[in-house]
């Protein structure tokens, strides 16, 4: 039953046998304790007390307690005493540890019950009152100097606590000695008055219990509720342990196991051959000496789930490889959150394997079966406690279910510096083109002086229109080239046609019409462009019969230059270059005027790059608010760290960037202070440079660095565009700034932030002692782990006693190095066994469980 660790089992505190006068059974008398056990399996209790009015029989009780045991139910002897208090005296249930009380062959419980009856006839009764009041009753039992401790039975009623002693009576007995560590329940309570009222006066709130009370085999178990003890092992001690610590061992039903975790580790190979190691949902510790192989155990995890460690790469990749060795093979049976079973193996060296139940494999991740994993080895907590930004990131980036990206708007904006570059040049050369075009004009004039031109003037019209011709077919070409390429690249919809909705196909109808349409449109785009290709091949006909009307002149221009050359007599005057001149004059003028053209588009390209600095701060902007989301919820839900979070804030790093990427400039450190203030990043200093000439880098800058730093930017803009200012991290540990703490308060609040982030299914830390602060362990720690394990697993190797013993160890491995095999011993926190390993193994083994008494005794 307590092979997976402390186990929830179902208990009845208040039963009765035919030995009570009130328990009525007619069956054969030999048959009663096989029956009446029977009676008890039948309703499903694993635990019981006999607690006859006023009467303990030894003989009848052994017999039912050892044909309980072998069916797995533990009794335990107590009484149902009518103590003298009250109108009507309180029935007081009395629960003994039957090793002292019943040892030797004594019967303790029936000295007591003879003392307690001195002078009373017929103590049988359950009216009938016994001879001590509460006070009197417990200091007689505390004579005995043996375990046991006190339930009052059904409080709310005839003959209960709260009914016995209204008004100021309870009051009275706040005063009885030893009253907190020996009343360790109520039974049958029913008021939420009575209850605050017993905790106002007590100082402490017992256990709420359950007891059929029944009057005969058939009531066994019956009642509108029931209880349920969360123990290790069947012995009183764990009884006792979980009533006082009945906040997290006492429950009204089995609560169910909300989050996914490991349910078992087996091996087949290596040093761990043959072991099946079953664990608990909740704490798991690993203990044994030094070397012993608890360090191992959760590195081959490590490795299983397919977790690169972080430092110590080569050591622990040895350590699996030594522990696992050649062909070995570890697999995990886990369990998710939704209740599903999978198996997830790896043998060294190959990859991992994970079947479902029915076995059929699966082609996922092993860290997609748990919602968040967390693993620090060996001195991991106190590395990743030195960077916050990446701590924030590990442990926050996960529950952000999609982050947008910015590589889109970061492309467009090279794209815009692109073309803003180009377009920076376009002034100088439309100067230039204008000198150009005059030169050409004046050497033209020279021609026109003479009257050349006026000759050839059929020659010089000739030759503009052929270059307005070549002008228009490159036109063309360029544009067929542009349509294909985006018809080429239209939006495939075949997956959304072949769609079929379970609940929505009349929605899905009406968009695959809509789809249709611009399919038919894009058919339309497909014949235009057909149609304009042959429009192209009827413009290049058109070209061709232009050249064929201009070949047939060619004799004639010839003729005509021949003329004019006898009649200049000039060897300056070159009719072939003044045709040079007209055709390239009109190209200049072609080219001037799409230079003008693209002058007034500067101002468009401006403001797709304006507009995209905007889109790509918005998505920024997203991913701050869903971390700062997530910071708030940790912030919330607990008080020892705080941790803010400014919208590209880091600075620091911003001017670090800022040195590295402008070095040669002679920028002083002061002004790349300023620089990186002036400035929210990267693009907000680029844009100052492409659209605002420098505006603003130039009140900083004198200009031989800006030119410096010009230079810089023209050459590196494409990578700085894309490289973010951090958002600034401060992770604050009790009001003081976590990198201002040692080494071991960062390591210990970073442990306290990972444990209360319950969105993680499984956590493993190796040895967190090493790092943490030893207050804080106790402190702390212990508390939250306490709290947060209902809701994830842990997997802690340690040799500091308080984990396991304080934190109420659902499981303890007491981990050994035998002959060359490591070998596992199970057990949990209640088990005897497991006490004494603690002791003998771990650093303050007896310290931790004189402690934990004393918590649960003082009632802290």
């Amino acid at each position: 039953m307590f092979e997976s660790g402390l186990s929830y089992i179902k208990a009845d505190f208040h039963l009765h046998t035919h030995r009570d006068k009130e328990f009525k059974y007619s069956g054969e008398e030999n048959s009663f304790v096989k029956n009446y056990v029977a009676g008890l399996k039948k309703a499903g209790i694993n635990l019981g007390v006999i607690t006859n009015h006023n009467k303990f029989d030894k003989d009848e009780y052994a017999a039912i307690r050892r044909v309980a045991k072998k069916e797995g139910i533990y009794i335990l002897p107590g009484v149902e005493l009518t103590v003298k208090e009250g109108a009507n005296g309180i029935h007081t249930l009395i629960v003994f540890n039957p090793k002292e009380w019943l040892s030797n062959g004594d019967n303790h419980i029936q000295t007591f019950l003879t003392g307690a009856f001195e002078t009373i006839s017929n103590p049988e009764n359950r009216n009938t009152q016994c001879t001590y009041d509460l006070r009197h009753t417990i200091e007689n039992l505390n004579k005995y100097n043996k375990n046991y401790f006190i339930i009052f039975a059904h409080v709310d009623q005839h003959s209960g606590l709260f009914e016995e002693c209204k008004g100021g009576s309870l009051q009275t007995l706040a005063g009885i000695a030893s009253f907190n560590n020996r009343v360790l329940g109520i039974q049958k309570s029913r008021t939420h008055e009575n209850k605050e009222s017993f905790k106002r006066i007590f100082k402490y709130t017992p256990a709420c219990v359950e007891g059929s009370d029944p009057k005969s085999i058939e009531e066994i178990g019956k009642g509108d509720r029931e209880t349920y003890l969360k123990i290790g092992e069947y012995s009183y001690s764990a009884v006792k342990f979980a009533l006082q610590d009945c906040e997290n061992r006492v429950y009204t039903s089995i609560p169910s196991v909300k989050h996914g975790y490991i349910k078992d580790i087996s091996f087949k190979g290596g040093k761990f051959d043959g072991e099946k190691i079953l664990l608990s949902p909740g704490l798991n510790t690993l203990i044994g000496i030094r070397g012993s192989g608890k360090s191992a155990l959760l590195e081959i995890i490590r490795y299983v789930l397919d977790f690169e460690p972080d430092i110590d790469f080569t050591y622990k990749k040895n350590l699996v490889d030594n522990i696992l060795g050649s062909g070995g093979k570890c697999s995990l049976s886990i369990v998710d959150k939704h209740g599903k079973n999978y198996i997830v193996s790896r043998i060294l060296k190959e990859k991992t394997s994970i079947t479902d139940a029915e076995g059929n494999p699966l082609t996922i991740s092993p860290k997609s079966l748990l919602d968040g994993i967390q693993y620090f080895g060996q001195k991991d907590l106190a590395n990743s406690a030195n960077d916050e930004k990446q701590l924030i990131e590990q442990l926050i980036s996960s529950r952000i279910i999609q982050q947008p990206s910015t590589s889109h708007y970061e492309d467009q904006l090279k794209e815009d510096v692109d073309q803003l570059l180009n377009a920076s040049k376009i002034p100088s050369q439309i100067d230039d083109a204008k000198i150009h075009l005059k030169e050409i004009e004046h050497k033209i004039s020279i021609y026109e002086e003479k009257g050349v031109a006026d000759k050839v003037k059929k020659q010089l019209i000739y030759t503009q229109d052929k270059v307005k011709l070549d002008s228009a077919q490159s036109k063309i070409s360029s544009l067929i080239q542009n349509l294909k390429e985006n018809y080429n690249n239209k939006e495939k919809f075949s997956e959304f046609k072949d769609y079929e909705s379970t609940y929505n196909n009349d929605i899905f109808d009406k968009g695959k019409d809509i789809l249709n349409e611009i399919d038919q449109e894009f058919l339309t785009i497909g014949k235009s462009i057909k149609r304009i290709e042959e429009y192209k091949i009827k413009f290049c006909d058109i070209i061709d019969e232009f050249s064929k009307r201009q070949e047939s002149f060619t004799e004639e221009f010839a003729e005509i230059q021949r003329e004019i050359q006898s009649e200049i007599k000039d060897d300056t005057i070159d009719t072939n270059l003044l045709i040079k001149l007209t055709r390239e004059k009109e190209k200049v003028k072609d080219q001037l005027a799409l230079l003008e053209e693209r002058a007034q588009s500067k101002e468009k390209i401006e403001q797709t790059f304006k507009k995209s600095v905007q889109e790509r701060n918005d998505v920024l902007q997203q991913i701050f608010f869903a971390y700062k989301t997530e910071i708030d919820n940790i912030n919330d839900s607990q008080k020892e760290l705080k941790i803010s979070i400014e919208f590209k804030g880091d600075k620091d790093t911003f001017k670090n960037d800022l040195k590295e990427d402008f070095r040669g400039t002679g920028i002083s450190d002061i002004k790349y202070q300023k620089l990186s203030e002036v400035f929210t990043d990267y693009v907000a200093l680029v844009e100052d440079w492409i659209l605002d000439y420098g505006e603003e880098l130039k009140k900083i800058l004198t200009d031989n660095e800006y030119d410096k730093l010009k230079e810089k930017l023209r050459n590196q803009y494409a990578e700085l565009l894309k490289k973010p200012v951090p958002n600034k991290v401060d992770i604050y540990y009790h009001d003081k700034l976590l990198k201002q703490h040692s080494i071991g308060q960062r390591a210990s609040a970073l442990l306290l932030f990972i444990l209360t982030q319950n969105k993680n299914d499984l956590i493993i830390i190796d040895q967190p002692e090493d790092d943490l602060d030893n207050k804080v362990i106790y402190d702390e720690v212990i508390s939250t782990i306490l709290k947060e394990k209902k809701n994830m697993q842990f997997l802690f190797a340690t040799h500091n006693a308080n984990i396991p013993v304080l934190g109420d160890a659902e499981k303890v491995l007491t981990i050994n190095y035998e002959d060359r095999n490591i070998r596992v011993l199970q057990g949990n926190i209640d088990a005897e066994d497991t006490h004494q390993q603690i002791v003998d193994i771990m650093e303050g083994g007896k310290d931790a469980f004189e402690r934990r008494q004393f918590i649960y005794e003082s009632w802290k």
